[in-house]
């Protein structure tokens, strides 16, 4: 069986190089990771770069990231990405039904041209068709959607938009999915890392350590031996002033603080649209 199995790799590999350069890169066998595409932008961590197929981010093509609430540090995972698309290609980012309101000042921080994000609040059952009709948009950057109860019928819709897209296309949802079948090629759950036992850390510590560990279990090739951990590093910028950051903080913790409520005093401009649906520029205070 194994000898079989060899042989039929072998096979599929010389008919793979007889192919025009333009079909190579879009055939892959099973065991092997994808190749790299153009229609990729890098993910700004060098270690989750290596595991994904075409080294960053896929462009027309719907990613899951599994989180156990939002606001775990998945706009920080993916915010390198944001800042290129906003504030060097001159593209769009759309959050679309994000369980917190966006804090401008980090967003800031991180270098996302402001100008270019834009905060859709919609209900729940019209925020997958939302999502959708921005994917099928020009000047479109990456489309970003929150849902707790994502239907099989709508995940499906958005991955056939993605593919049509040149955009990003990410749906985040409970880890509980995770157990579901899904059309998306890439996923992964993106789980907090509790700093040490014994560490003693005051607020502001404790985010500044804040770390994820990325499980990817569905790509185009063979899962990773193990989860990655990620560092996602914060700017003093947008921590809670020394006086709000004296207490110890447990774990499990809160949201960090750039998706925390509480601290996202932020001015949105703009005028609700009529219905559910409200789509609001993201501006500085």
């Amino acid at each position: 069986m194994a000898a079989a199995a060899q042989i039929t790799a072998q096979t599929t590999a010389q008919l793979a190089a007889h192919l025009p350069p333009r079909l190579q890169s879009r055939v892959w066998q099973g065991d092997q990771l994808a190749h790299a595409s153009e229609r990729s932008v890098p993910s700004g961590h060098a270690t989750l770069d290596a595991q994904l197929p075409g080294a960053g981010w896929p462009a027309g093509s719907l990613t899951e990231l599994l989180v156990e609430q939002g606001g775990v540090g998945e706009m920080r995972l993916v915010a390198p990405a944001l800042r290129a698309l906003t504030a060097q290609a001159g593209r769009h980012v759309l959050l679309v039904a994000p369980p917190w309101r966006p804090y401008a000042c980090a967003l800031k921080t991180w270098g996302l041209a402001l100008e270019r994000v834009i905060w859709v609040r919609a209900a729940e059952n019209e925020a997958a068709w939302v999502a959708e009709q921005a994917l099928k948009q020009e000047g479109i950057g990456a489309v970003l959607l929150w849902q707790t109860k994502a239907r099989a019928d709508a995940v499906r819709r958005l991955q056939v938009a993605a593919q049509d897209s040149q955009a990003l296309a990410f749906l985040v949802r409970p880890l509980a999915a995770r157990n579901q079948s899904s059309p998306a090629p890439l996923r992964m759950t993106c789980s907090p890392v509790p700093p040490p036992a014994d560490a003693n850390l005051n607020r502001r510590q404790w985010m500044q350590l804040a770390a994820l560990s990325v499980d990817i279990f569905k790509r185009r090739g063979p899962p990773p031996a193990q989860p990655l951990v990620i560092t996602l590093p914060l700017q003093d910028a947008v921590l809670p002033q020394p006086d709000a950051a004296s207490a110890v903080m447990p774990w499990p913790g809160v949201n960090h603080a750039v998706d925390r409520r509480h601290l996202a005093a932020v001015a949105a401009g703009g005028r609700e649209a009529a219905g559910a649906i409200n789509v609001v520029p993201v501006a500085p205070v």
